[in-house]
């Protein structure tokens, strides 16, 4: 009998674990998770006021924040795009041409 419920319960062990597409999807959310936690960790170390920030649309190392300025106010959301620690680009920072073909090329086609 002790046999017979042991089996069962490995039996049952077993059924629970992720097939592998499950864990691809994982794999794959957990890494879209830790970019975005490096680009707003990159962009917050670019700001006046980082504690401030408030993220949204986050697409990679690419999305929109609105942080307080030296007065103390909102600026509104602003796109940005970080590179890497030493390439935080604002949008307005940049040329909106250049930064649109910017844009275009890292966050849009990443999303895709």
């Amino acid at each position: 009998m002790r046999k017979v419920l042991l089996i069962a319960v490995g039996l049952a062990l077993v059924g629970c674990g992720q097939s592998e597409a499950e864990k691809a999807k994982s794999k794959k959310e957990m890494t879209e998770i830790k970019v975005n936690r490096i680009g707003k960790e990159r962009v917050i170390a670019k700001l006046k006021d980082g504690g401030s920030a408030k993220f949204q649309n986050q697409v990679a190392f690419c999305g929109e924040v609105n942080a307080k300025n030296s007065f103390g106010a909102y600026t509104g959301f602003k796109r940005y795009i970080a590179a890497s620690d030493e390439l935080v680009v604002m949008e307005d920072n940049m040329d909106p041409k250049e930064f649109d073909d910017a844009w275009r090329e890292y966050c849009v086609s990443y999303a895709k």
